[in-house]
């Protein structure tokens, strides 16, 4: 697509600025800009919470997980005082990547020159730098980014005088607080790279209105004869928004469930599937029994990396049927649930492209949410003083 310098004027989102009832969704450039990308990974990711990964990852010092987080490498890794850090994972002297994968290790040692470092980042030891003049290993230690923790998840953030994650919950942290997320325990992952921008797998993810039809084999495979009911919203504005359902609708709890829901919900949250996100990067599913996440790390334009997190309470894991059950009962509905989202948000990018596509208008029913995600992009990337 050729550059656009008025790509970032607000008049070209006057119409999706509007109260849903006459709004119509982004324009197709701004899943295509290099330009539009790079401004969102500058005032969305480098500035908001990021999920990192979950503490049960790391229970012990020298425990590590090597990530790469919207281009840039990192090592979130627990140290020998218990704390977990998310420290550069580039060499300070050439630039080697210093660790890969997950593991442990008592040191932090550079592959190429054997720079050594300690698992809180400082500089331990630089062979054959005697002779650099004024070479301090104290000032050449790993550089870090922001670490805060909250029911288990670990939270990076790119950006020092960011408010504390607690604090960028919101009322998230109370609505969340009866299912222990603390307690669960991660049991199974899946990873994906599609290729369509990140928008489109939040946008899809955010409305129940295409589970009819981008969901029919799911639904025909796990619920035939279901009934689908309206999802209904709540939320924080532009902090974190749900989408709720039975749980047939939702996919999530399987007929004749066989393990057990979470200890102390309410009637609703047992009878419900919450789809939730907490902006910028969080997707919840929260069925009554578990929770499912999912990290999205855009990687440009038009492609997306998404991993997949299912966990149980430890009180289900330790039942003699679980493994058999999940396996047969709960995870191949979540295996065809990911292929289908993947498959048509891959369709919606390649739908997009070209000079033609001009897009309509939101269901107020159906796509309310869509729409205030929408304008939480916008109001990053463009101001909110932009909507007029």
């Amino acid at each position: 697509m050729a550059a656009d310098t008025d790509i970032f004027s607000p008049e070209r989102y006057a119409a999706t600025r509007l109260p849903i009832e006459e709004a119509s969704p982004l324009p197709p450039e701004v899943y295509f800009s290099q330009d539009w990308y790079d401004r969102e990974i500058d005032t969305i990711f480098r500035t908001g919470w990021l999920v990192a990964t979950r503490e049960e990852e790391l229970p012990n010092p020298g425990d590590y997980v090597q990530l790469n987080i919207i281009g840039e490498p990192l090592v979130i890794i627990r140290g020998d005082d218990g704390e977990i850090r998310a420290l550069s994972n580039s060499c300070r002297h050439r630039g080697s990547e210093l660790l890969t994968g997950s593991g442990n290790c008592r040191n932090i040692t550079c592959p190429y020159h054997a720079w050594t470092y300690g698992l809180d980042g400082a500089l331990r030891a630089a062979p054959s730098m005697n002779d650099a003049l004024d070479f301090n290993k104290a000032d050449h230690g790993l550089p870090s980014v922001r670490v805060e923790t909250w029911a288990g998840f670990v939270f990076i953030n790119f950006d020092a005088d960011a408010v504390p994650l607690l604090t960028s919950l919101g009322s998230l942290v109370e609505r969340l607080a009866p299912y222990r997320m603390e307690e669960m325990k991660v049991t199974k992952k899946w990873e994906n790279r599609f290729n369509a921008n990140w928008k489109i797998w939040v946008e899809n993810s955010r409305e129940g209105y295409h589970v009819r039809t981008v969901h029919r084999e799911s639904l025909d495979t796990f619920y035939p004869g279901a009934v689908r009911s309206a999802f209904r919203p709540m939320g924080e504005p532009m902090v974190w928004a749900c989408s709720s359902s039975d749980n047939e609708n939702g996919l999530y709890v399987p007929r004749n469930a066989t393990l057990p829901f979470v200890v102390g919900l309410s009637e609703e949250d047992r009878e419900t599937t919450h789809f939730m996100i907490h902006y910028p990067h969080l997707l919840l599913n929260v069925p009554p029994d578990r929770i499912t996440f999912h990290q999205y790390f855009p990687d440009g334009p038009e492609w997306t990396r998404i991993v997949s997190w299912c966990c149980f309470p430890q009180s289900t894991i330790d039942l003699p049927n679980f493994e058999t059950d999940a396996d047969k009962r709960y995870y191949p509905s979540m295996d065809l649930f990911l292929a289908e989202d993947k498959g048509i948000c891959e369709v919606v990018q390649r739908g997009l492209r070209g000079r033609l596509p001009s897009l309509a208008r939101y269901s107020p029913s159906e796509e309310r949410t869509v729409h205030e995600f929408s304008n939480y992009v916008l109001d990053h990337v463009i101001g909110p003083d932009s909507a007029g």
